[in-house]
């Protein structure tokens, strides 16, 4: 339960001052280009993307896309946001759009993965984030995408409005719990529908407090666990 537990005086801190943009990083476009060699869309996508992407410019590329028609651009630029720079980005999203770890790289793309891809949009969109998790979480589970990565999913393609959006899905990642867990003893387990629910309703009351949405408060944790704004 999550009922009456105080805005962590960090964060309370943090939530005071200005709401700013999250900070550009650099990615590398040579790796994500040879994992990814037999999607043109995809690679024409990457090809024109900016040396340096951050959460308002991925969420533009994110929603153009969709509304293109083109699932599977649009959820690699969400997934070389998600990665970052950690390196290891393209070959797990190979995992997910082949299931399999074996040979990804001449294992062909698995269709059902564009259309549980699309149908966690339409759910995010039609019902919100708790029935979209729910969704993702069970019958349209996708081999090796993880809550951390179809959050991520989820929260570009629900951020119509702006990259704050009060409607929009927050992102549940390890880091994230993490803060939670040792600086407000909320002990949330990443695969389940139930603690997403909880972590919705305290963003929400948290955001209530402080005049913030529940994504501006997950940007806020997150810049806190990591130290990255």
């Amino acid at each position: 339960m999550t009922h009456g537990i105080p805005v962590p005086d960090a964060l309370a801190a943090r939530l005071d001052r200005e709401s700013k943009q999250q900070r550009t990083f650099p990615w590398r476009a040579e790796p994500w280009l040879e994992l990814m060699h037999d999607l043109p869309q995809v690679t024409e996508l990457l090809r024109r993307m900016p040396g340096r992407v951050d959460r308002t410019s991925t969420r533009e590329l994110v929603l153009t896309e969709v509304a293109a028609g083109r699932t599977l651009p649009a959820f690699v630029g969400a997934m070389v946001w998600g990665y970052g720079t950690t390196g290891y980005g393209p070959v797990r999203t190979r995992w997910v759009l082949t299931g399999t770890k074996t040979n990804p790289r001449a294992s062909p793309i698995l269709p059902h993965v564009t259309l549980r891809l699309e149908d966690g949009v339409a759910i995010v969109r039609r019902s919100g984030p708790v029935g979209a998790f729910r969704h993702m979480n069970n019958e349209g589970k996708i081999k090796y995408l993880g809550t951390a990565f179809f959050t991520k999913w989820l929260y570009f393609t629900s951020a119509m409005q702006s990259p704050d959006d009060p409607t929009a899905a927050p992102i549940l990642d390890k880091q994230v719990a993490e803060w939670l867990l040792t600086h407000a003893g909320v002990a949330l387990q990443l695969g389940r529908t139930r603690s997403y629910e909880s972590y919705l309703q305290l963003l929400t009351r948290w955001g209530n407090q402080h005049n913030r949405t529940t994504v501006q408060i997950e940007k806020a944790i997150f810049g806190l666990a990591t130290g990255r704004d």
